[in-house]
């Protein structure tokens, strides 16, 4: 009964899922594509790009809680109709937006609507997966993110480098059909998803009644979350909270810059070749983050299988900013994604592992964590682009970035008393 629930699962939850989070990656990361005709259209400096970029995050981090409630009541139908279609409204607003103000709004928009999305999922698999299947639900769903990543800088750089009929700019193009098929999509999930598998026509009831059972008997063997105040003053959460800040700040930065670095380095000679060459470290990101889990796992050690890569990428990315711009730069950022993709594969086993808040992990500590890493989505584009604007090339912002991985390896790599803990 297990694998044939765990079979439904995956087919009629988990990939439906996935095709959402992959749409949503694509809406979050392709103004990375378009930045620098956007900016050459509506006369942005490096600085203006990279905090229009930022907005994006300042949204989410302040609308996740709102959205938490409105899920809660409203259901998972209005819910996400509501959200899908507010990625289409900020889609086709991108698409023609006149001003910095008007960049900064909708771009501000796209991130009040997305802030849910991810809490939202996840609290839609803690539904339906009891504890013995959750993480292989949660990881199936996140697989669509680098997977975006990679598809989508081919797509986007074809959608910049083919005409269209009706005398838009490319860039402006682009946004408006990413946009239009999440009308469809709002109307999709909305008819498609339920809150719980006692609602669901694709379970049988024998299959119901043992993911009830499971449910009863997993949670009835859960530890009480400790109070609050004991976690916060446990190092291992802010150790946690800074590490991930650390990461993540290096990884928008680099998703988010990637393909205007690309252009720089002269090796691209078409729209669609800048956004192929640009998902080569997104896809050492996706290959870093599956290979560095396995070999994680079989040795039973976390915290050093994150603080290295992200060391590693950091060392990738101090080298590339001292070489000439070409495809040696090129193979150090893929180098770079396939550290930052290392790193955060691993990163999520170590709050269980350091045992944060004793037998199991509390919400409230992954939430705070969680927090510091969208905290870097804000910081990471907006410090590039002013490194950018004032040195007049990216070396300096690289160098910044790099010095901030490499920083994670002392943070987290070992314990207090010098030496790398080993997962229990």
């Amino acid at each position: 009964m297990h694998a044939r629930v765990w079979a439904k699962l995956a087919l009629w939850l988990i990939v439906p899922i996935a095709l959402l989070t992959f749409v949503n990656s694509i809406d979050r990361v392709n103004v990375s594509y378009a930045g620098s005709a956007l900016s050459a259209e509506l006369g942005l400096s490096q600085q203006q790009f990279g905090q229009g970029v930022s907005m994006f995050f300042l949204a989410y981090l302040l609308f996740q809680y709102p959205h938490v409630r409105l899920l809660k009541a409203w259901g998972i139908k209005i819910w996400l109709f509501c959200s899908i279609l507010l990625w289409a409204v900020s889609g086709f607003w991108m698409a023609h937006i006149q001003s910095a103000a008007e960049f900064y709004a909708a771009r501000f928009l796209l991130g009040m609507a997305e802030a849910g999305f991810a809490p939202g999922m996840t609290w839609l698999i803690s539904q339906w997966a009891p504890p013995s299947l959750r993480a292989r639900a949660l990881s199936g769903a996140l697989v669509a993110v680098p997977l975006s990543m990679v598809l989508g800088g081919p797509l986007c750089g074809w959608l910049l480098g083919i005409g269209n009929s009706l005398d838009m700019a490319a860039w402006r193009y682009m946004f408006l059909v990413i946009a239009t098929p999440n009308l469809l999509l709002a109307v999709a999930a909305a008819l498609y998803f339920v809150d719980s598998p006692e609602k669901a026509r694709w379970l049988d009831d024998s299959e119901r009644q043992w993911l009830v059972a499971e449910f009863a008997r997993q949670e009835q063997t859960s530890a009480p979350e400790p109070a609050w105040k004991e976690i916060a003053r446990d190092p291992w959460l802010w150790r946690c909270c800074v590490t991930w800040l650390l990461v993540m700040t290096g990884s928008y930065a680099l998703a988010f810059w990637l393909p205007q670095l690309v252009r720089q380095l002269d090796i691209g000679g078409s729209e669609f070749m800048i956004g192929t060459l640009s998902a080569l470290p997104m896809l050492g990101l996706a290959i870093g983050l599956m290979l560095n889990g396995r070999h994680s796992d079989r040795s039973n050690e976390r915290l050093l299988h994150v603080g290295i890569p992200s060391a590693l990428a950091g060392i990738a990315m101090l080298v590339a900013a001292f070489l000439q711009p070409g495809w040696p730069v090129l193979a150090l950022l893929t180098l770079t994604g396939f550290g930052i993709g290392a790193a955060q594969g691993v990163f999520w086993a170590i709050p269980g592992t350091v045992r944060l808040g004793g037998d199991k992990v509390p919400v409230g500590a992954i939430a705070l964590i969680s927090m510091f890493g969208t905290a870097g989505g804000i910081i990471g584009p907006w410090l590039t682009g002013v490194l950018v604007e004032s040195s007049g090339n990216f070396s300096l912002a690289i160098g910044a970035l790099a010095s901030l991985l490499v920083i994670a390896l002392f943070v987290i790599g070992f314990d207090r008393s010098g030496r790398s803990r080993q997962a229990t």
